[in-house]
């Protein structure tokens, strides 16, 4: 019997009767609750705009897609010369965008005992692949930010693009900013067991207005549908019918307006769950104090918000996703798994596991800059639990109670 689920839905009855209403009305597609969400979210993360899509995934697409616009107005290289860095601990999502619009990825390992790239070895893969690599997608792990100041260098300093992919980590960062807002562009994700959820849904973020609008484009077959300017493409146009202009390739990833309204909802929660991930974490860190496995990231969070005002909720240093564990070595860690599976606590691999070893990963646009060995070793020696907010008091001490048997304490 399942007791710790990895993933639980995470919405309310008042939510659901939210999303019932809004089926009734009969306006599906995105419209004004999508608008306000994006304004909202906006708002939050302190980020000029924010453009919603149907997943996380697709909010990589596109702002890779723009990327790639970038470099190529920059370079006289082409696309199949070009590589964009991405870290070993990953989710694939993060890296096909990049190979299914014509680059290579480079994947950049770990810092030892971590889940964050490493920036010194980004730096020397900059330095010996020049100008064939054009940016990064730099993937903030499971609720930890990377450091903030870092990535606004490898814009201003080393003239790369970056996407930061803050799927994992909504609400961390440092003392000022939060993860996501400090690339060209940011993407989060709103899946079901993530810090807030629209059932699927996404966003990316950027504070170029220009790349806004050719986001918004994008995201629905190039119109010139919700660009800010609209009005001055259709006087530019005066023979062609102004609702049917398009301006840019696109795809269709519009969400729709029950998870423009279910957001909306999310949001105003999100520092009340943000605070019991953080609650999770700390009882799990105490637990685990001295034992044979230990937290990834692992020391006890603290922080003097209230965490009531979604208006006024600062960054936190870590907002928690899940609960990555460490053990000494593969064979404890695979033994460990069996028996919290069997006591009813559900584990499965960091992310994607070892990326390389996947049937998919033996793709010749993917290369590794060195060995990777740091990720490969923390693949091998720890695996995830779940940590939902809306995990009961019961089901926390039972995880507790599970891990102490474990450690035979």
């Amino acid at each position: 019997m399942e007791k710790i689920p990895l993933a639980m839905e995470g919405l309310s009855q008042k939510e659901i009767d939210l999303v019932c209403e809004i089926f009734r009305t009969g306006n599906l597609t995105m419209g004004s609750h999508v608008e306000n969400f994006e304004m909202e979210f906006a708002n939050f993360l302190g980020i000029k705009n924010a453009v919603m899509v149907n997943s996380g995934s697709s909010a990589n697409l596109l702002a890779v897609d723009l990327m790639i616009k970038r470099a190529m107005t920059k370079t006289k290289l082409a696309k199949s010369e070009l590589f964009i860095a991405i870290p070993a601990i990953l989710w694939p999502t993060s890296l096909w965008p990049v190979i299914q619009l014509g680059l290579k990825v480079l994947l950049i390992d770990s810092e030892k005992d971590s889940l964050k790239i490493d920036f010194d070895k980004l730096l020397d893969a900059k330095k010996r692949y020049g100008e064939r690599l054009i940016g990064a997608v730099l993937i903030h792990p499971l609720g930890e930010s990377l450091d903030l100041g870092k990535i606004s260098q490898l814009r201003k300093i080393h003239d790369l693009l970056i996407l930061e992919d803050n799927a994992e980590s909504l609400g961390a960062g440092n003392d000022i900013h939060f993860a996501g807002t400090m690339g060209d562009f940011g993407s989060f994700s709103f899946y079901y067991s993530h810090h807030m959820t629209t059932v699927e849904g996404g966003m990316v973020v950027t504070n170029n207005s220009e790349d806004a609008d050719d986001l918004r484009s994008l995201r629905a077959h190039g119109w010139t549908r919700n660009r800010t300017d609209k009005i001055a493409t259709e006087k530019a146009n005066p023979k062609l019918p102004k609702d049917f202009l398009f301006v840019t390739s696109g795809y269709n990833v519009r969400p729709m307006e029950f998870q423009g309204a279910l957001g909306s909802s999310q949001l105003k929660q999100l520092p009340v769950f943000i605070k019991k991930r953080i609650s999770n974490a700390n009882l799990i860190y105490e637990c685990l104090k001295g034992s044979q496995i230990e937290l990834i990231s692992g020391s006890k969070s603290t922080s003097s918000q209230e965490f009531q005002d979604v208006s006024s909720f600062k960054p936190v240093t870590h907002s928690w996703m899940a609960l990555p564990i460490r053990c000494r070595d593969k064979t404890s860690s695979d033994q460990i798994q069996a028996k919290l599976n069997l006591m009813g606590v559900s584990t499965r691999p960091l992310l994607a596991g070892d990326f390389t070893s996947q049937p998919a990963g033996n793709n010749s646009n993917i290369e590794s800059f060195t060995e990777l060995t740091n990720s490969k070793k923390t693949y091998e020696t720890s695996f995830m639990i779940g940590n939902h907010h809306n995990l009961s008091l019961a089901q926390v001490e039972f995880l507790i109670e599970s891990l102490k048997k474990i450690n035979g304490s």
